[in-house]
């Protein structure tokens, strides 16, 4: 009953963040994942190298699609403040965060912390790379 619930309720944010989704036609267009295509792959890494429980899964699935489709409602809509779109994007990043370490057990919490310094690395190297 629980899960079903949480694949209802998954299925109708899913459908109702696609549905909200608009395109901006004001600018020059960047090849973005799709959030919600975003938050599987990313899901999928994070339950190989975490291990997580089907709960768990599901719990964080519901977290990591919110997280990317406010950041893709942020980047599509920015404000005329770079200063204050980018404070909006560290409190969806920090708030999404919180809501996944609240959910992992004290064993998978340093794994998790390793992969985000493992992210964060990649993308200095990209940024790194991108800049020469």
């Amino acid at each position: 009953m629980k899960r079903s619930l949480a694949l209802l309720i998954f299925a109708l944010t899913l459908a109702l963040t696609t549905l909200a989704q608009t395109p901006d036609s004001t600018g020059p267009r960047t090849k973005r994942p799709n959030p919600t295509k975003q938050a599987v792959h990313q899901l999928k890494t994070l339950q190989q190298q975490l291990n997580l429980t089907e709960d768990q899964v599901t719990q964080m699935q519901v977290i990591l699609i919110n997280r990317d489709v406010a950041l893709d409602s942020i980047r599509n809509n920015p404000g005329t403040d770079h200063r204050s779109n980018g404070r909006s994007r560290r409190e969806v990043n920090r708030l999404a965060d919180q809501n996944i370490n609240s959910l992992l057990t004290e064993d998978q919490k340093p794994l998790y912390a390793q992969w985000k310094q493992q992210q964060k690395e990649k993308l200095m190297e990209k940024r790194k790379s991108k800049g020469n």
